[in-house]
């Protein structure tokens, strides 16, 4: 938007941003390049892969072993944004039919 009015209109930065209610320090930002989180986000996919029962936490200290320094809170949001998550274990369903009693066994004497 800034870039616009500032062609459209010939006019400075500054009061383009001023204009528009935009701080210039947030125009001027460049965001963060995320091609470190491509390669987290495939070994993230191959070891919950490899290890379904693993939740984040144990996929980070593997993480940590293997040698990568990264922040569990990232592990985290990359593992929810991707939905991953541990496989619950099925309940086994009882029978229908109806429950015998144990028979008394009488103490020996």
């Amino acid at each position: 938007m800034v870039a616009l009015l500032r062609d459209s209109f010939t006019i400075s930065e500054r009061r383009a941003c001023r204009v528009l209610g935009f701080s210039r320090t947030t125009y001027r930002r460049n965001s963060p390049k995320r091609e470190k989180d491509q390669q987290l986000v495939e070994r993230l996919r191959v070891l919950a892969r490899e290890r379904p029962r693993f939740g984040y936490r144990r996929i980070h200290l593997m993480l940590g072993r293997e040698g990568e320094t990264v922040n569990h809170k990232r592990v985290y949001r990359i593992y929810r944004a991707e939905g991953l998550a541990v496989r619950k274990k099925e309940r086994r369903k009882l029978s229908v039919g109806e429950r015998q009693q144990k028979p008394q066994v009488s103490a020996p004497n």
